[in-house]
This record gives structure tokens, sequence and C-alpha cells, in this order.
């Protein structure tokens, strides 16, 4: 009997599927959503009304840093047994595992960075020219525009920001010593683009339901996830 092909839509389920069951077997709750979309270059995983009974409480108290620190701390433990599955599911390595989660609205994200075979060609679309001239808008509270800025349209209600050589040079001594200031401008620039959504709202044509956004301070990078309606 021929073995059935399985479909990319199956594979993205059982992806799904495993890191549901993955995530209640470590915190005994799993989400109520699990749903896996792919580029060439990213993996997406969106996981939606998904809160501990501690977590719950800490919200409610309106400590949203305890609890992302937890939730944070936590989901590291399973990345060694997603980032396998991942690699051997596709047959690319996964250089970066990252995570973002939003309290307020019970979802959050894993972004797995695929090791692309070859650079990925340069949007150029009248739309990609619209978001990057607004989002060095949003920058300029902080004085500081991204020098690299690369744009993945992973589905119609999914875009991928990535944002390189944004650091001012006080930042990078600042790391030295300690992460606070760093983290304090995280949450102002999470609030100023919370604030003016409406703005990108207007370029894409659509209504974006969730902005996520991920630092990574060691190579100077941060990406930025616009989860559509």
């Amino acid at each position: 009997m021929s073995r059935r092909i399985i479909t990319k839509q199956e594979e993205l389920t059982q992806i799904s599927s495993y890191v549901s069951k993955l995530i209640k077997s470590k915190f005994g709750k799993g989400p109520e959503t699990c749903y896996t979309s792919l580029s060439e270059r990213f993996i997406v995983i969106h996981i939606r009304r998904f809160m501990t009974k501690v977590e719950e409480e800490l919200v409610k108290k309106d400590d949203l840093a305890t609890a992302r620190k937890i939730r944070t701390k936590i989901t590291e433990d399973l990345f060694e047994p997603i980032r396998e599955t991942l690699e051997e599911q596709w047959g690319k390595e996964v250089t970066q595992l990252y995570q973002d989660w939003n309290f307020q609205k019970n979802t959050g994200v894993l972004l797995a960075v695929v090791k692309a075979e070859e650079l990925p060609a340069r949007e150029s679309s009248l739309e990609f020219m619209l978001l990057r001239n607004e989002i060095n808008k949003q920058s300029e509270f902080y004085k500081y525009q991204p020098q690299e800025l690369e744009l993945t349209k992973v589905t119609s209600s999914i875009y991928i920001f990535k944002c390189g050589g944004y650091l001012l040079p006080i930042e990078r001594l600042l790391m030295e010593k300690g992460m606070h200031i760093l983290e304090e401008r995280e949450n102002n620039v999470r609030k100023n683009y919370e604030a003016n959504v409406h703005r990108f709202n207007k370029i894409i044509n659509n209504e974006i339901d969730t902005i996520f956004m991920i630092w990574n301070y060691e190579e100077d990078l941060s990406y930025k996830i616009f989860y559509c309606k």
C-alpha cells in the first residue's frame, strides 16, 4: 500500500498540534488555538487564549512584567524540542527562535528564523515603501532610524519587519550594565505603535489585531510582526 503524501497544510497542522501539546505538558494547560504559517525565511506559530491561573492573577494586579518574565523563562525550555521538530519537518536550519506575548489580548507568537539558501529579493512594492516611511516616522520619537529594513509578507494577514542597526552607541554601553533601561524603551515603542496602528491599517487596507515585537540586542536586530484580523 502506497504511503499517502502529506500536504503542506497537514504539516503545518501537525506542528501546531505538537506545540500546543508541548505547552500543555509544561504549563499544565494548553492554548485554545495554535496556528502555524510558513515562508521561505520564517515559521510563525500564533498562540491564542492561553493563560495559567498564576498569570491571570498577575494580569489582574497589572503586574504584566512579572507575568511576561515567568512565561518567557518557562517557554525557553521548550525551544530546543521545537527547534529540532521544525528542522526535522522541513530539513532547514533554524538559526533563531523567539517569543512575544500580549497578556491583555491573551495571545502570543513564536518566531523561528530559517537559514535561507539565497538572500531574499528586495521588496520594492508601493505598499512596502509606504510602510518603510511609516516605520521611520514611528522611530523618530527615540531619535534613531533602523539602518536596514526588510519586509516579509508571510500571508495576506501576517507581515514581518526585520530591522537592523538601530542601537545608539550609549545603548550599547547600557547593555553592559543591565537591560532595564532598554526594556523601558521597548515598552515605549510598543505603546507608540499601538497608538498609531490606524496609520498602518490605512496603508495595508486591513485592520491589525496585534503587533508583536522582538528584540535581539546582541545582533542589533528587531522584528515587528503585524497580525491582521
